[in-house]
């Protein structure tokens, strides 16, 4: 649907379908969730919360691939079906703002987003790109973390503050159900530390330029360290091929977290030590309270061409900001022998970042939305 309604075709039908969605009845127990990938992030786990209070909701799925293993009605992308379930539909919950320009207004739209911004996106961003249009009326919710994120989140979308809620990430609530014994044999290695740079539009190189591999593969052995790897799925193909065959390294794919029904939420709370750049994924380590390394070779270049919604950066980001790979082995040698490495400087952050610090941010967006029916 979202390819039709983007078509010069669809871009005429448009009025025509929110005209038929406001004559179509709702069914008032019916909730239309989707996600990117599919099964994921914020709309996966308020899923999970509302099936397990079993208050008979129709809880439907729009997806890319139907999946057998998930017990719900699944409906692919951009066919009828999609575009009926949304029709009939009282509840939209979305992290990524999908069908928010069909909304009625007796439909209740819940974006739950995918993340707190630090880089500057939509109005906020140097080159502005299109995003979802905000709403105003009262069956809208958009969810941040904080007050200074629902300021932050205002401004890039252009919304209403009022319309922003303080509730916390519903995918948060795993990071404080600890790491899975099922999912790393954590006995084989003293540390392990997480890898997960931003996604970089424009194709650059989020690894450090002088990164040499048969150093780094003999200091993660010296070391006892598992090095997992995660990057944007769009990326995948260029991490499998650098890090290909190094020792103590595993490669997360999307496709292998799905086939194990599970996220990157999973994964965080089994790394003692997260290296990323400028993806928000740090403020949600932050409720760990572990070290954080930032490598940032092109720190000026990026923001100068995307540009930060946070600024002065040396400030938000609390950690130790490396643009070298001698710097970067230095600063895991620092964090592994310094548990209070930036441990004030995190504890700032954190505050200003996530009000809540706890496992209950699905059960308040539930009680903000159904709550108040």
């Amino acid at each position: 649907m979202d390819f039709l309604l983007n078509s010069w075709i669809g871009k005429g039908f448009n009025s025509i379908l929110r005209f038929i969605n406001r004559l179509i009845p709702k069914r008032d127990d019916q909730i239309l969730f989707e996600s990117i990938p599919d099964f994921s992030d914020n709309p996966m786990q308020l899923y999970n919360h509302i099936k397990s209070l079993n208050r008979g909701y129709r809880l439907h799925w729009i997806v890319d691939e139907i999946r057998e293993d998930i017990d719900a009605p699944q409906y692919k992308r951009n066919t009828l079906g999609e575009l009926w379930q949304f029709l009939r539909s009282k509840y939209i919950v979305t992290s990524h703002g999908y069908h928010l320009f069909l909304k009625a207004k007796n439909q209740v739209y819940v974006n739950l987003w995918h993340g707190m911004p630090l880089k500057a996106m939509g109005y906020a961003e140097n080159n502005p790109r299109i995003l979802p249009p905000n709403s105003n009326d009262a069956n809208y919710y958009l969810i941040a973390t904080s007050i200074t994120m629902r300021n932050a989140l205002a401004a890039c979308f252009n919304q209403d503050p009022r319309r922003i809620h303080v509730t916390g990430q519903p995918r948060n609530d795993k990071i404080f159900k600890g790491c899975s014994k099922n999912l790393i044999k954590r006995p084989e290695y003293k540390t392990i530390i997480l890898y997960a740079p931003t996604y970089r539009e424009n194709g650059s190189n989020p690894i450090l330029a002088d990164f040499d591999k048969e150093r780094f593969q003999n200091f993660l052995r010296e070391h006892e360290i598992l090095f997992i790897v995660k990057f944007h799925p769009l990326e995948e193909a260029y991490a499998l091929e650098f890090f290909k065959d190094m020792a103590n390294v595993i490669l997360l794919k999307d496709q292998m977290l799905q086939e194990h029904q599970i996220d990157i939420y999973d994964i965080l709370p089994c790394a003692d030590i997260l290296v990323t750049d400028y993806s928000s994924i740090y403020f949600d380590f932050l409720l760990l309270d572990r070290p954080i390394i930032f490598t940032v070779p092109d720190l000026e270049d990026y923001r100068r061409r995307r540009g930060f919604i946070l600024e002065p950066y040396d400030f938000w980001m609390p950690g130790p900001k490396v643009k070298s790979f001698s710097e970067f082995l230095e600063e895991i040698e620092k964090s592994l022998k310094d548990p209070g490495y930036y441990l004030e400087e995190r504890k700032t952050i954190n505050d200003l970042v996530n009000h809540y610090k706890d496992d209950r941010s699905s059960e308040r967006v539930y009680k903000l939305v159904w709550g108040r029916l």
